[in-house]
């Protein structure tokens, strides 16, 4: 997905090699729930939960969600420009 606007409860989840490129997530929570993922995301993601590898790049998300029980937090790199909350 290149240059696109998405609203979505639990968007983009069990996908396998997701790629986004300069992508909004408007009101999105819960986002790629074990996905790997390639997202360049602009401005914030609200939420972000369990996903499986990959980058996500964005201004700031608001909460990260890592069940360590369930992903291996060490095959997603998150990079992000603002202040990030973490709950584990």
């Amino acid at each position: 997905m290149i240059n696109c606007t998405i609203e979505s409860l639990q968007g983009m989840c069990y996908i396998d090699h997701l790629v986004m490129k300069n992508c909004k997530l408007l009101n999105t929570t819960l986002a790629f729930e074990y996905s790997t993922v390639d997202a360049e995301i602009t401005g914030k993601i609200d939420s972000v939960m369990n996903p499986s590898s990959g980058v996500i790049r964005a201004d700031s998300i608001n909460e990260l969600i890592v069940e360590k029980d369930k992903v291996d937090p060490l095959k997603t790199k998150i990079i992000y420009r603002r202040k990030l909350k973490e709950a584990v």
